[in-house]
């Protein structure tokens, strides 16, 4: 395993839409935050989803995680913090830790593979290479 020297923080509105009648997140609305964090993570990094989709390749989600720690509540902002880390040559894990005003209220990750014209890979898109990663990379 090896973690990419690189960690994203995306801040996210809690919405009326994502809660319950008690105000309370809805369990659902996570992996959805993670994919938001996720999305921003390459974005801002010069990597983009759109780019690496235009190079032909696709990230598949193969597993999620979420443990539930302390609730989220409409009207909060909740911190999506993200951080990459390569497990082998073909797979992918994004960690993510759910911050209200500094206290964790979630953890969780996503385990993704990359795939170029419908096959896995180990080639990369070209921006990976921001991340200091190549298809190259020998086996962790």
């Amino acid at each position: 395993m090896e973690i990419i020297n690189n960690t994203y923080t995306a801040r996210i509105e809690v919405r009326y839409a994502e809660t319950d009648q008690m105000g309370v997140v809805h369990h659902a609305v996570y992996p959805v935050w993670f994919e938001q964090a996720r999305t921003e993570f390459f974005r801002v990094a010069g990597a983009s989803y759109a780019q690496m989709e235009a190079e032909g390749f696709m990230s598949p989600v193969l597993e999620l995680n979420v443990q539930y720690k302390q609730p989220t509540h409409y009207g909060e902002f909740v911190d999506v913090e993200t951080t990459l880390v390569r497990e082998g040559r073909v797979r992918f894990k994004f960690l993510y830790k759910v911050f209200v005003d500094g206290k964790l209220c979630t953890t969780g990750y996503t385990i993704h593979c990359m795939m170029k014209d419908g096959r896995p890979t180990r080639e990369l898109p070209s921006g990976f290479s921001k991340f200091g990663l190549t298809g190259e990379e020998s086996p962790t």
